[in-house]
């Protein structure tokens, strides 16, 4: 119902005038056929309703003019007409009367509606703009200062508020840990789940330096205790040795991001285990690579792959290569900034269905 009522509501005027009034010469119709001692004053109030709603306060008055010019033929000009005037009249007026004050009622009932819809829409643009504000300090504000390692990442929500994460953490003993998740969903649901698994990530971190696996062992246990299994997520956790340039890692669930060397090959980090939040009992696994000067880490949501284009084609993890080549040799904030834009191109305007996230590293 609501659905035809909006297709309803996207017609231009003019037609909807023109169907309201149609519906009423039928009605006129109908009625002059009718026997003389059947009301129709009740089928006559749908379309004036149609034509107050959907065209606006005017259109139901003039409908309800146009229905009394019908009654005025029926019951004064028309062979059926009463042979008093008087009470022709009275009833032209009275039924005249009734649709007149019916459309101004009607019409009043909708701006109430409308008054309350758009009050209740601000009140929702200011919590997501809140939302908003408070999601962006749970992100890096600035690029952060790794020895040996360049790092820049970004996340553009799909609806204002994001259910993707991404982090770059400062460690003990040199090293540092780079955390992108991706949680099932997006809008504020998700967006309370991303906050939960940061705050939780934050407070493990420091007893699992070098032990990727035991922190997403020991997260995966608190998101389970937290939530439902539908609701899981997916996470990318690497640390990086700044003096031996090793990443040690685990990639529960997550898009394997792509480690792109120097010499041209592509590694493919996928060790790890299952999505966060599903199985309690769930065993994660580390490994590591060795990382040379050059090499550049690419680690992204699906929302970047996965976009579509008109023909539902997704852009695909090689056009994302072919994205990040192209800018390889500039800065890493700019080959975040290629690769949306590339991803935008090839939507062609189309609006983004889910939130994007990408972190870049190069090694130095």
């Amino acid at each position: 119902m609501s659905g035809l009522i909006a297709a309803l509501g996207r017609q231009p005027r003019g037609l909807l005038v023109l169907e309201g009034f149609l519906w009423i010469a039928i009605l006129g119709v109908l009625d002059y056929f009718a026997p003389p001692d059947l009301s129709f004053l009740i089928f006559y109030v749908a379309p004036v309703l149609f034509l107050v709603w959907f065209v606006g306060r005017w259109a139901g008055l003039l409908g309800a003019f146009a229905s009394a010019a019908f009654w005025t033929y029926e019951d004064v000009l028309s062979p059926h007409a009463y042979p008093s005037t008087g009470v022709a009249d009275w009833n032209i007026a009275v039924r005249l009367v009734f649709l007149a004050l019916f459309v101004w009622v009607v019409a009043d009932l909708k701006r109430v509606l409308q008054r309350e819809k758009q009050a209740e829409q601000e009140r929702l643009e200011r919590d997501v703009r809140i939302a908003q504000e408070v999601q962006a300090r749970l992100f890096p504000r600035m690029a952060p200062q790794i020895p040996n390692l360049q790092c820049q990442g970004v996340c553009r929500p799909a609806r204002g508020i994001a259910g993707d994460y991404y982090d770059f953490v400062t460690l003990d003993g040199g090293h540092a840990g780079i955390a992108v998740a991706d949680v099932a969903g997006k809008g504020l649901p998700a967006a309370l789940l991303m906050a939960s698994l940061q705050a939780a990530l934050r407070s493990l971190v420091s007893r699992a330096n070098e032990a990727p696996a035991v922190l997403a062992r020991d997260l995966n246990a608190q998101l389970c205790e937290l939530t439902e299994p539908t609701r899981f997520a997916t996470l990318f956790w690497g640390v990086f040795d700044e003096r031996g340039r090793t990443l040690n890692y685990v990639n529960a669930g997550h898009n394997a991001p792509l480690l792109m060397r120097k010499a041209g090959a592509v590694d493919r980090l996928a060790a790890g285990g299952r999505p966060l939040g599903v199985f309690p009992d769930s065993e994660y696994r580390m490994d590591s690579v060795s990382l040379a000067a050059g090499d550049v880490l690419v680690v992204y949501t699906d929302g970047v792959t996965e976009a579509p284009d008109a023909e539902e084609r997704e852009f695909g993890e090689e056009r994302l290569l072919e994205s990040v080549r192209a800018n390889e040799d500039r800065p890493v904030d700019e080959i975040c900034r290629g690769v949306l834009k590339a991803v935008d191109a090839y939507q062609a305007g189309l609006p983004q269905q889910d939130d994007m996230t990408l972190v870049v590293a190069r090694v130095t």
